[in-house]
């Protein structure tokens, strides 16, 4: 992502209030991941090894006259890669940076820094800036947000970059409510983005639900995305669920990305899905539905089955296929074998197989497989460690290898 004045401002309000707080929740994680696998470095093929480090911070029940409540998190991550002893390429950036403020009972909620915003025609966003939600004691509410958009490269901030969204809801009970949302976003300038959209999530009756969202793009006059779809769950065992979509691909990027002319303009999507475990052990799900990209039909079906053998639940065995043919792309079979087993000790081991089966050559191959092995130790409450190694050929290169080793470290939450 980008960086800026605003994270590097929050940063430093979140340490002045956790200096001067007097009682607060503070919880810390820290993931190291260590890789090896070839690569071509300087026109030739030589085992790089990256390393990356995240880290976050988490702080809740901050005491601050004039709220109810206050928090602060924080997450980062900086990555090494070697590809040998002698140089380095390093990265890093901030994924999250905000302070969290509630107020009037908890009613209103206000937020500043870095954050990520999801729903409505938001859809889901990180950005720089401000938010802010109020939800009255009947349901009805109102979240509005501002401030510069931000994408997954630290860079400084081009001049013309901004983003204003708003969306207003009532929400009765847990299980209903309906929305209405706009959204306005420039990138250097020029409108990227300007849509407004209807949501619902309706559950009429236990057993009965139905989801959908309608969005339209204002700049360029025309359906962005519908979503209508029903979910019918007669027994705790048995759910089905239909689904009717209609989207504009090349919407869903910015009006000024390059990347739209290579967009479809219309998919169509329609199909449903059932869910069944016929037994404690075994689960059942398969899924079709027929696609249309640009008014050429398609398909694409799936089916899973996963067991659990034993009395235990920390096995589980999976078999799955998917068959997807689309107009103008390569289809595919695929096929995957997975395999989990945890034991009491802590000890954990993983098998993953997977093929695809592709409609067209590619290079001259239609045949790709990988196979992954994980080992995981969960030492105690705090240390976890785990290990992956990972080999493919597929008709993009002939052979890969991987290796990636994970070390995790949650530090005990305290009261300070």
């Amino acid at each position: 992502m980008r960086g800026s004045q605003t994270v590097a401002a929050v940063l430093a309000l979140a340490v002045v209030f956790a200096l001067r707080a007097q009682a607060a929740d503070v919880s810390v994680y820290s993931n190291t991941l260590v890789g090896g696998r070839p690569d071509l470095v300087d026109g030739q093929v030589k085992t790089v090894v990256p390393i990356y480090q995240l880290v976050g911070v988490r702080a809740k029940n901050i005491e601050v006259p004039g709220f109810d409540d206050l928090g602060v998190a924080v997450d980062a991550w900086g990555g090494l890669t070697l590809p040998n002893s002698a140089q380095g390429v390093g990265a890093g950036d901030v994924n999250l940076a905000f302070i969290e403020g509630r107020a009037f009972k908890k009613r209103l909620k206000l937020r500043l820094g870095r954050q990520f915003v999801v729903g409505g025609v938001a859809r889901a966003m990180y950005f720089d800036g401000l938010s802010a939600e109020y939800r009255s004691q009947v349901g009805i509410g109102l979240s509005a947000f501002t401030g510069i958009p931000v994408d997954r490269r630290f860079a400084n901030f081009l001049q013309g970059d901004f983003v204003v969204g708003t969306r207003a809801f009532f929400a009765p009970s847990y299980t209903t409510e309906v929305g209405a949302s706009f959204i306005h976003m420039l990138q250097k300038g020029a409108v990227a983005r300007q849509d407004a959209g209807l949501d619902l999530r309706w559950q009429p009756f236990r057993s009965l639900g139905v989801g959908g969202a309608f969005v339209w793009s204002i700049a360029d006059a025309r359906m962005a995305e519908f979503d209508l779809g029903p979910r019918w769950t007669p027994s705790d065992n048995f759910e089905v669920q239909l689904n009717y979509r209609r989207t504009a691909p090349d919407l869903f990027l910015p009006r000024n990305s390059i990347f739209t002319v290579f967009a479809d303009t219309s998919r169509d999507d329609a199909g449903g899905s059932i869910t069944w475990q016929p037994a404690r052990f075994v689960t059942l799900f398969a899924d079709a539905r027929v696609l249309w990209l640009n008014g050429q039909p398609g398909f694409d079906a799936s089916g899973r089955v996963q067991l659990r053998p034993f009395r235990s639940p920390a096995t589980t065995l999976t078999a799955q296929y998917r068959r997807l043919q689309v107009p103008s792309a390569n289809g595919f079979h695929q096929a995957r074998l997975a395999a989990r087993h945890v034991l009491p000790s802590g000890f954990g081991l993983a098998v993953d197989l997977e093929t695809y089966a592709l409609d067209q050559p590619v290079r001259g191959q239609t045949l790709s497989f990988s196979m992954s092995a994980t080992a995981t130790y969960t030492i105690s409450k705090q240390w976890f460690i785990g290990a992956t190694l990972f080999a493919a050929t597929t008709p993009t290169f002939e052979s890969r290898y991987e290796a990636v080793a994970k070390l995790t470290f949650l530090f005990p939450e305290g009261h300070h």
